[in-house]
């Protein structure tokens, strides 16, 4: 360990700022070191200032230091912290995610593997239609569905696995076709000197597994790696870091496998299980205290995950206040549910005790988001819907970014032909096609044969005097490429193909016209970060950006699946759905393993509350248009009962109080609820709590009466039959004691 004495003043600031635990996590600078992270425990604020001593106090060389984090938002936080701390001229260049550093290191190399270092990156749905593109080519008997095919693929990637090792392994006919289309899918991705997302990771790893020379470089480069999230790294990822310590082994990874997630995306718990067993001189600290939560929040997220077993011990504490129990409130319906979520929202607010801004509604299924999204419309209530179709998802960004990507790499031929295509401009598929044809003939790019379309027989010379201008104009902006700011590209490309006008025939033309704002604002203010000539630069960050990258942005109550929750935190945070089959899900309950990551995944929902915490449930869920009688989540009962206090559960006798209008149900804009109705079949007054039988269902009891007349409906809750809703008109219901 580093002494403290002669600490100079920038160092002795940042000391100052950590606890005990976290100063001796900051201090043990030399050897491989884990940091077991509890949640809300202050990681980044460790990393942060372990990063300023090397730099402040060591005289680190800000190049030597590499930091991995799990987001790009994540890694400009920290490299602000670090600025703040030590002055922008000694904050490192290499803070960034695996993807974006892989990315950085790819481009100085790419000629190793045979690549160019303009190479685009291309984001998923760009992908997917290459699979599709090479699965169709190739026509294999056995072959998967594109989708699947690319998860596939994507998986094999994350395992760091190559076409010929899936060959090898497989031991059946559809095996072997997707061997064979992921060979066909590199090969063509190659062809356009194009990467996806797990081609930064694979090939940064094959560079450094079959150029030892570049290796040395890269090792000798990097004098100490900091790793943030170790336990959602999957084994490429491990590899790499692997690789990159080997020679010095100061590497410090921090993370916690109580918040480990991502199995379904490659993350292998088993790196930071067995990180003792692969660096058998490392050292073990933990970060116990928590900062975030209630002593009350902390606590049951606590009673919870202790029910799992692949886990590091440790004992999370807080000086925080006790807070309020855990609210857990049964509705009749998803719609109850969501009546109760949007209320108390909205009397949080009322009541100043927490900003629309800082709430969030989690739920493990985007489908869950349609009721709760109802009401919120309905009562006017603003809100963000974070994993929806994101900015840089959206068509016009798309078909904008598009010629980006052609001017930056004129290999990539599926940007080109959506550019031929947005705005039209008379060159359609069958020239296209015959494009294709002359570039095959003469071995060369579609973008080459797009300057010989006039000479092409196959295309009328009206058509291809248009190819052939595009293709010139297209030429100038390559050449004006490094002078060029984004923006002022932008502007040209809208300028030149009448882009706006185009977007005027389109549905939701001014949203799409204020997302081409957005879009040249963005572009703007990167250029004032890099500079002109950062095309290349600017298209990378584009495509490396993630969900959890956008999720705190301004704008109301934010709605997300718990998959996006992490790194995240709300003064008010809901859980909803919970219930069998839906969390833990149905098809996360075969293995011990799968389960859980289940479990995991709601402790890392509960700890991103810091002040109170709601757990919500239905008694039924319409799923694929079926209603289904909904059983309460195993992990509701896994949280000690001394720390919930219960809405919505019958007392001996009584119907469930949060079904009736005195507990949270108000649907004054929506059907209205009653306590008793008139049966239109004539048997009777009804009553809410009443016991009816029905001729076929049997007995049960009325757990809700809506609508009036011809509308009017019973929630019945039957011994036998589970929940119904019926029509009083034709239910032929009688009361029975």
């Amino acid at each position: 360990m580093v002494a403290d004495a002669g600490l100079n003043s920038i160092a002795a600031i940042t000391l100052n700022g950590l606890n005990p635990a976290q100063r001796e996590a900051a201090l043990a600078l030399d050897g491989p070191l884990l940091i077991v992270a509890g949640a809300g425990s202050g990681k980044t604020r460790v990393l942060t200032y372990r990063i300023a001593y090397l730099l402040a106090e060591r005289k680190v060389a800000s190049e030597q230091i590499l930091a991995v984090t799990f987001t790009n938002k994540a890694a400009n936080e920290m490299r602000e912290r670090v600025a703040r701390l030590v002055g922008q001229g000694l904050a490192p260049r290499w803070i960034g995610t695996f993807h974006s550093v892989c990315a950085r290191i790819l481009r100085r190399e790419a000629r190793l593997l045979s690549y160019r270092g303009n190479f685009a990156v291309f984001d998923e749905g760009d992908a997917l239609s290459v699979a599709r593109e090479v699965i169709t080519a190739a026509n294999l008997n056995h072959a998967p569905t594109p989708e699947l095919a690319y998860a596939q693929i994507e998986q094999a990637k994350n395992e760091a696995l190559w076409p010929a090792d899936l060959a090898r392994a497989a031991s059946s006919p559809k095996q072997s076709a997707l061997a064979e289309i992921y060979r066909l899918y590199q090969e063509r991705m190659q062809s356009m000197n194009a990467l996806d997302f797990g081609d930064l990771l694979l090939l940064a790893f094959k560079l450094f597994a079959d150029h030892p020379e570049a290796l040395e470089r890269w090792q000798q480069r990097f004098a100490y790696i900091l790793v943030d999230e170790y336990q959602d790294t999957n084994r490429a990822q491990y590899y790499l870091i692997r690789a990159l310590a080997r020679a010095s082994s100061n590497l410090c990874v921090v993370g916690d496998e109580d918040q480990s997630i991502y199995r379904w995306r490659g993350a292998d718990i088993r790196n930071i299980l067995d990180f003792e067993h692969d660096f058998p001189n490392a050292k073990i600290l933990k970060l116990e205290q928590n900062y975030r939560s209630t002593k009350t929040i902390l606590a049951a997220a606590q009673t919870l995950i202790c029910n799992n077993r692949n886990r590091k011990p440790k004992e999370l504490w807080t000086a925080n206040e006790a807070g309020e129990p855990i609210i857990c409130c049964t509705g009749f319906s998803e719609r109850d549910e969501a009546e109760f979520i949007v209320s108390e929202v909205q009397r949080l607010a009322a009541s100043g005790r927490a900003a629309l801004n800082e709430v969030v509604i989690f739920y493990r299924v985007n489908a869950q988001s349609r009721p709760l999204e109802e009401v919120l419309v309905r009562r006017r209530v603003p809100y963000r819907l974070v994993g929806g179709v994101r900015f840089y998802e959206r068509r016009e960004i798309k078909d904008l970014i598009a010629y980006l990507r052609i001017i930056a790499n004129p290999a990539d031929e599926l940007s080109l032909e959506r550019a031929l295509g947005v705005p039209p401009r008379g060159i359609g598929a069958r020239t296209v096609e015959a494009l294709k044809a002359h570039a095959r003939r003469r071995s060369i790019s579609l973008f080459e044969a797009l300057g010989d379309a006039e000479s092409v027989s196959e295309i009328a010379l009206r058509i291809g005097k248009k190819a052939s201008a595009f293709y010139l104009w297209l030429r100038e902006l390559m050449e004006r490429m490094g002078v060029m700011a984004v923006r002022e590209t932008l502007a040209e490309i809208l300028s030149k193909t009448d882009f706006l006008a185009y977007l005027d025939g389109l549905p939701d033309a001014g949203a799409r016209r204020e997302n081409v704002g957005e879009l040249l604002s963005a572009a703007a203010a990167f250029d004032t970060a890099h500079g002109a000539g950062a095309l290349v630069q600017f298209l990378e960050s584009v495509a490396l950006l993630s969900e959890a990258d956008e999720a705190r942005e301004p704008g109301g109550v934010s709605l997300m699946t718990l998959h996006t929750s992490k790194g995240l935190e709300y003064a008010v945070a809901f859980i909803a759905g919970m219930e069998e089959g839906l969390f833990p899900h149905s098809r996360s309950q075969d293995t011990e393993a799968e389960l859980e990551e289940e479990r995991r995944l709601l402790y890392v929902g509960m700890t991103r509350a810091r002040k109170l915490l709601y757990l919500t449930n239905a008694r039924s869920r319409e799923i694929y248009g079926l209603r289904q009688e909904a059983r309460p989540s195993r992990f509701l009962a896994e949280i000690d009962p001394a720390l919930i206090r219960r809405l919505g559960e019958p007392g001996p006798g009584a119907p469930p109080p949060a079904l009736s209008r005195s507990t949270y149900v108000d649907y004054s804009e929506g059907d209205p609820v009653f306590d008793e109705a008139e049966d239109e079949a004539g048997n009777g007054l009804l009553r809410v709590g009443a016991r009816v039988a029905h001729p076929s269902f049997g007995a049960g009891r009325i757990r809700r009466l809506e609508g009036r007349g011809e509308s009017a409906k019973a929630w019945v809750d039957f011994e036998r039959g589970g929940i119904k809703l019926l029509a009083l008109k034709y239910a032929r219901l009688r009361s029975i004691a």
